[in-house]
């Protein structure tokens, strides 16, 4: 990738989606002995910084929480950008410092157009 970062913020305004922090969890089967059933329960992992055209999203889906988020990735439909944890106060994260690759941002224009 080159060095040439974008605003996060500018890529958000120019392409009408949003700039958000989520909370990732990890969804998992328990079994419950009582009733012979499995129940599925959402586990909150971590804060993710994502661009992404759904206004309501509050929660993204984390396949491993112990592993570190694949910057860049999108994933159904949203860009994965950052990551931060659950500690850390989601108020305290600028998101006028976060800044992506122009590469990414060509391919995330490509894939919400």
């Amino acid at each position: 990738m080159s060095s040439n970062f974008i605003k996060a913020t500018d890529v958000a305004k120019e392409l009408g989606v949003y700039l958000k922090v989520v909370t990732s969890t990890k969804s998992f089967d328990n079994y419950n002995s009582f009733f012979n059933i499995f129940t599925e329960m959402d586990e909150p992992c971590r804060r993710i910084v994502v661009l992404t055209p759904y206004q309501e999203l509050e929660e993204v889906n984390d396949e491993d929480p112990s592993k570190p988020i694949n910057k860049y990735r999108i994933i159904d439909s949203n860009l994965w950008i950052e990551e931060y944890s659950l500690l850390h106060n989601p108020s305290k994260i600028s998101l006028d410092d976060v800044k992506i690759p122009e590469e990414v941002y060509i391919n995330f224009k490509n894939q919400i157009n």
